[in-house]
């Protein structure tokens, strides 16, 4: 019997651009793979630290009650299946005993707050990721490039633009290892003509959450198709060049949000190249 082998995948693509995205895909499956994890290991930790406060309530309070003691064994029970889960999706054992003994030390009410808020931000990263990975249909097959030029800027205002990006916004964020993020950006043009990106942790819980700082360097936009925003809706990455590696904006389907990110940061950029230090302070007065 003569075997017939068929190329038909190599007839239009090379060898090593299939190759590369097959690579791709791989990252992006084990990136995935790394934020369900998280996600069920920060869910296992606020079981923990439930269960841990049911039993010390039955312990320690006189008028228990059969209601009380159903609790406190139910919480526990839900707090070991949750670890159970964590561990089968691939949570290793030091992972899980390290969350899980912080967070039963740790169960005050901020501490619960804060781990809860935590174990929420990583369900809503990985669900969204999985989105993006899974199920979204990129244009042509690959990521659309969008040229700013074709951006209508007769209504844009500057100098309200400018105040905006200072505020910052939350969004969910690609960083330049590969990891899905949600946090709170902002963007500046400093005194020395540089447009400034700034990164920080939006939970208002820690006070002293350190701000990360790099140089925009370029931009461009990519888009997407997200079936969790519906087939009509397109889906837009703001992908900034800085001096420490790609960083992508998650704008989903908010077109007015990425309308004003990508006209002020290329705006910027525009004063970044055309004025120097000593001409920008009479342009920022």
């Amino acid at each position: 019997m003569q075997m017939s082998w068929k190329i038909i995948p190599f007839k239009h693509v090379s060898i090593k651009k299939w190759l590369k995205e097959i690579k791709q895909k791989r990252k992006e499956e084990h990136r995935l793979q790394k934020a369900e994890i998280h996600a069920a290991v920060s869910v296992a930790g606020v079981a923990a630290a439930l269960a841990a406060i049911a039993a010390e309530n039955s312990k320690h309070d006189d008028t228990i009650t059969t209601k009380d003691s159903a609790v406190a064994s139910a919480a526990t029970l839900v707090a070991a299946q949750c670890a159970k889960v964590a561990e089968a999706m691939g949570a290793k054992r030091e992972q899980l005993s390290s969350v899980i003994g912080s967070a039963m030390n740790g169960t005050s009410a901020s501490e619960i707050l804060t781990l809860a808020a935590a174990a929420a931000t990583s369900q809503k990263g990985a669900a969204t990721l999985k989105a993006r990975s899974g199920y979204k249909n990129k244009l042509n097959g690959s990521a659309a490039v969008l040229p700013l030029d074709d951006i209508n800027e007769s209504d844009f205002d500057f100098e309200k633009s400018k105040s905006i990006l200072a505020k910052g916004t939350d969004l969910y964020i690609e960083t330049a290892d590969g990891r899905y993020l949600f946090r709170s950006v902002a963007a500046i043009l400093n005194g020395e003509a540089k447009v400034i990106l700034k990164i920080k942790n939006p939970n208002v819980l820690n006070a002293f959450t350190r701000t990360k700082e790099s140089i925009v360097l370029d931009l461009h936009t990519e888009l997407y198709k997200d079936s969790e925003v519906g087939e009509t809706e397109t889906c837009h990455l703001l992908v900034l060049t800085t001096n420490k590696g790609m960083i992508k904006l998650d704008m989903v389907a908010d077109y007015q949000c990425y309308k004003t990110w990508s006209t002020t940061i290329n705006h910027m950029l525009m004063l970044s190249t055309s004025f120097t230090r000593y001409e920008l302070q009479f342009y920022k007065n």
